[in-house]
């Protein structure tokens, strides 16, 4: 057990920093006595992003020290990065392998070794830190956000990186190597000459520090695991909504390929190590197929940014894609009493390849059919109607009732809000359905009572034979009286034999009291989780519960349970709050000051929240003092 161990500096420190200035403090000469010190073996390899042993470390802490495997981790690896987009049990395996002595396969798994993106032959460091490092702690530490492949600048100062002297791969493996003035050329003078600028093209930089930014966030929030599947919905459903992909998930390759470069600008993607090529093998193209191998963290980040998906809509956001908003939708049928009231539950959607966006066609129980383009862009285009397909016969009944009326034709248009020529084309049909029904010629009564005596004959003939069976053994006899005489076909005919069934109803009264509690232990959990709070929706509580069909389509008949639903799911404005709520904790608990962007910050709150959501912060800070 050791005497003393470094504090780890707040700005990120790696743990192979830290363990280099223990090697320096210790006055140990063999790195060797180091790793005997703070492993109980000398045989432990000096591992820049991905140690392992760290259970072995922790056990030769000086007694009372209060760190953990998993927080150093966390805190001080570069393990929240790599492991962020992995399935949540190889997260878990990968925690306990570097928790563990069995490091070796750790960059194999986690997916490093397969991945085109090269790792960085040298540590790297920003010089601004390096100073302020220098004056606020007299000396300097390897900071863990420096050290992404891809990433050249410092997600603090926005200033280039640079390599210092000290290899990644180190010729000695067991020895940790402190970052130093002199092997990190900072005597030389010539390590400010350049600036971003002079790397990247301007107008791709917003973007790129965009990015950095992400790639900080991943460092420094510790986002629960996902399945790889969750992911590939929450892209394909965006695409979808850009139009690079259809309702039935075909993605528009070449399109994407085209966009995808535009945004980012060649020579940014080779500085990630991303470039995008024309063939099917291309890692932009993997990255919208179904998920079958790991893809490195800094490509899902460089997707999600070009899809506009937050760090925070990307792990708690919805999949749907609704194009048209969510159900029931109003029923645009100006002949019915129902009219422009949300009862249409039946929606279609494909997409149409012409006009290269997503069709729907509503279609309501009183035959009111009609079909509109896509996607809606405000609530008024819920009320449009691009095409009807069917009127439905309440609608000819209030045409024929307004005919009656001997009104205009164009007040009749306006009433049931079609044009004069629809009305012209549908009354003329109407009158002559009307003339042909009415002037049933002689001939054909006296056929139809040919045709009934006929088929009463069959029945006579064949008493044991089903009308299914008679209708096999005279098809033309039936088919007439099907056309012309059915109401009379059906009731001449013989009943339907009655076949007894088990009645499996469900009862849902019994369910109903299930369900509820189900739901109220998990708006409970929601609601007292100490984490980073999640919204109440009916399908984030339904996918929880492992319920969300259930709730969608049969909530009308869980009386209880959808009346605790309403009153407990969130508006966005309600849950904003809570989360201002727990971020003004989360303050309290670390001791920072309360302040609203550090709040908000923490919150996540959207810039489109910052004023409304400013005043409310001071309402609640004021009841807090």
């Amino acid at each position: 057990m050791i005497t003393f161990f470094p504090t780890p500096y707040p700005e990120g420190e790696l743990l192979y920093s830290i363990l280099a200035r223990y090697h320096i403090r210790s006055g140990n000469i063999s790195p060797k006595a180091t790793l005997e010190e703070l492993f109980g073996s000398w045989s432990v390899t000096a591992v820049l992003d991905l140690p392992a042993n760290i259970d072995s470390l922790i056990s030769n802490l000086p007694i009372g020290s209060n760190y953990t495997a998993e927080r150093l981790i966390m805190k001080n690896t570069l393990y929240p990065f790599y492991s962020a987009f992995l399935p949540p049990e190889r997260a878990k395996a990968i925690l306990q392998s570097m928790k563990g002595n069995s490091g070796g396969s750790i960059h194999n798994r986690i997916g490093v070794m397969a991945s085109t993106i090269a790792g960085n032959r040298y540590i790297r460091l920003c010089v601004e830190c390096a100073k302020e490092s220098m004056e606020a702690y007299g000396e300097m530490f390897w900071n863990r956000s420096h050290q992404i492949p891809g990433i050249i600048i410092c997600p603090k100062h926005k200033t280039l990186l640079y390599d210092s002297k000290v290899l990644v791969h180190h010729f000695n493996k067991h020895e940790f190597v402190p970052a130093t003035v002199d092997n990190c050329n900072l005597i030389e003078g010539h390590t400010t000459s350049m600036n971003i600028e002079d790397v990247i093209e301007s107008e791709f930089i917003p973007n790129y520090i965009e990015l950095v930014d992400n790639v900080d966030k991943l460092l420094n929030n510790h986002y629960p695991n996902k399945l790889p599947e969750w992911f590939f919905s929450q892209y394909m459903e965006r695409l979808k909504r850009m139009g690079l992909a259809n309702t039935n998930g075909i993605v528009k390759q070449k399109e994407l390929r085209e966009q995808f470069i535009a945004f980012y600008g060649e020579n940014l993607l080779e500085i990630v190590h991303s470039s995008v090529r024309d063939n099917e093998s291309c890692w932009l193209s993997m990255m919208v197929r179904k998920p079958r191998k790991t893809v490195h963290p800094i490509r899902h980040l460089l997707f999600i940014q070009f899809l506009g998906i937050t760090m925070e809509d990307l792990w708690n956001g919805e999949t749907d894609y609704l194009p048209f908003g969510k159900a029931p939708f109003p029923c645009l049928n100006a002949g019915a009493d129902h009219y422009s009231q949300p009862v249409i539950t039946e929606v279609s959607i494909r997409y149409d390849s012409k006009i290269k966006r997503p069709v729907g066609t509503f279609r309501c129980s009183c035959g009111f059919v009609y079909a509109r383009s896509g996607p809606d862009s405000s609530e008024e285009d819920r009320n449009k109607v691009g095409r009807v397909k069917e009127f439905g016969q309440i609608w000819e009944a209030k045409l024929i009732e307004l005919l009656q009326k001997d009104l205009s034709l164009r007040e009749i248009a306006s009433r049931l809000k079609v044009d004069v020529n629809t009305v012209k084309k549908y009354g003329q049909k109407l009158k002559e359905c009307e003339a042909e029904l009415s002037n049933e010629s002689q001939n054909d009564v006296i056929n139809k009572r040919g045709f009934r005596e006929e088929w009463l004959d069959l029945q006579k003939q064949y008493p044991e034979k089903s009308k299914t069976e008679l209708r096999k053994v005279n098809s033309g006899l039936y088919t007439w009286l099907y056309r012309n005489d059915r109401e009379w076909l059906n009731s001449n005919s013989p009943k339907k034999k009655q076949i007894t069934t088990v009645n499996y109803r469900v009862d849902w009264d019994k369910r109903d009291v299930e369900i509820l509690e189900l739901v109220k232990e998990i708006v409970d959990e929601i609601l007292n989780s100490n984490d980073k709070p999640e919204r109440i929706t009916i399908s984030r509580v339904g996918k929880k519960i492992g319920k969300l069909s259930l709730l969608e389509k049969h909530i009308s008949k869980l009386t209880q349970t959808n009346e605790y639903l309403l009153q407990n799911i969130e508006s966005v404005r309600d849950f904003q709050i809570r989360r201002i709520k727990w971020a003004i904790k989360e303050c309290e608990r670390k001791g920072c000051d309360l302040q609203w962007w550090k709040v908000a910050k923490i919150a996540g709150i959207r810039d489109e929240w910052t004023e409304e959501l400013k005043e409310e912060f001071k309402h609640i800070c004021s009841g807090i003092f």
